[in-house]
Formats: C-alpha cells, sequence, structure tokens
C-alpha cells in the first residue's frame, strides 16, 4: 500500500465523544453568548445539510457558513474572526482534557510513514483548519506529521459520503486500490470500501 489515511476521534485519539462534544457547545455557547442548546441544535442541522447536499462546487466551509448566517444572521467574514478567537482562546483549550492519545495507533502510523507511506488525516472535514492544529497538539501531533489533512476549507465532502475518499486520493494523487483507512467507524469511515480503498478497523490492528 502506498497511502494510509487515519481517523482522528477515536483512532488517533481517545475519547468519549458524546461528552466531548456536549462540553464543546456549552464552552462555545459560553463564547458566543449563546444557549447552547440551541447551538447545538442548528449546528447539528447545518452540518447535516452539507453532508446530504454535497455538489462539489463549493467546499465545506462555504457552504456551512452560507447556511449559518442564515439561522444566525451577520457575515462570513465576521464570523470567521470569531470562530477564529474561539479556537485560539482558553474556551476551546480547556476541552483538550477529553482526550488522550492512542499510543498504538500513532506508533503504527509513524512505522507507516517510516516506510515511505503517504499519511492522511482523514478526520471529517467538518472543522477549519485552526481548530484541527488544535486538536493536534492535544495528542501530541503536529500538521507536518502528514501529508494531507481534510480540512472544512479544503474538502467538498463529508464522510460517509464515498466522494471524500476519492477526494483524498485526487489530492496525493494515488489510486484507491493504493489506499488504506484506519477508522473506528463501521459507516464513516467503512464508507471507504465503496470506492475501493481497504479498511482497517482499528481495534484490529
Amino acid at each position: 500500500m502506498r497511502a494510509y489515511f487515519f481517523d482522528f476521534d477515536g483512532t488517533l485519539a481517545l475519547l468519549n465523544e458524546d461528552r466531548f462534544f456536549n462540553d464543546y457547545f456549552k464552552s462555545l455557547g459560553d463564547f458566543l453568548g449563546m444557549d447552547p442548546e440551541e447551538l447545538a441544535k442548528r449546528i447539528t442541522l447545518i452540518i447535516r445539510g452539507i453532508t446530504i447536499n454535497a455538489d462539489g462546487l463549493r467546499n465545506n466551509y462555504e457552504r456551512f457558513m452560507e447556511s449559518f448566517i442564515k439561522k444566525f444572521g451577520g457575515n462570513a467574514e465576521e464570523w470567521e474572526k470569531i470562530f477564529k478567537k474561539f479556537y485560539e482562546s482558553s474556551h476551546f483549550e480547556r476541552l483538550s482534557s477529553h482526550f488522550l492519545p492512542n499510543n498504538r495507533v500513532i506508533m503504527y502510523m509513524r512505522e507507516r510513514k517510516k516506510e515511505g507511506c503517504k499519511i492522511v488525516l482523514a478526520t471529517n472535514p467538518v472543522f477549519p483548519r485552526v481548530a484541527i492544529a488544535e486538536r493536534l497538539s492535544w495528542i501530541g501531533l503536529r500538521e507536518e506529521d502528514f501529508d494531507l489533512i481534510t480540512s472544512m476549507e479544503d474538502f467538498h465532502y463529508c464522510k460517509p459520503d464515498p466522494r471524500y475518499f476519492l477526494e483524498i486520493c485526487s489530492k496525493i494523487s494515488e489510486k484507491p486500490e493504493n489506499c488504506v483507512m484506519v477508522g473506528d467507524d463501521d459507516e464513516m469511515d467503512g464508507a471507504c470500501e465503496d470506492v475501493g480503498i481497504k479498511f482497517i478497523k482499528v481495534s484490529s490492528l
């Protein structure tokens, strides 16, 4: 194999995802001065919408921001600055307590990198690059550890859309049959098999 794709939550990082996202919206709501439950409800619907209605013409960030502004008002430039401040603030950083590095998988990733394989952080692209970089630091990794990171600014599809995996292949110039997806979710990560990418469940490593 020539390339390995690694999921983040539940794969490279160990966490309770329900608790993390619950606290995530509490922190974001506190930062924005909004009700966290209503915020979670609206943003979840937006993410669902951009996942289902991807047309490949605009990236996930552009489509997310369009829907977000319709629900919350304002403009993209203002919200971009606000979100950047949040992801660089203590409100976001304190969420790091939810995360532990999955050292077994990180070691496996580093071994594949030493072999000369391309390494992709195939996290669902619903976070901007600045947030992904911060989350990586919580488990002792850096952007430089990867040949490609799937951020919402750079990708047009989300998991489990098979086109998400094909977009990765296109960006790294590799055929699907030369790639492996390592993840913890049969539905989200395992969808790679629909386009000929081998799926390895993290529990079987």
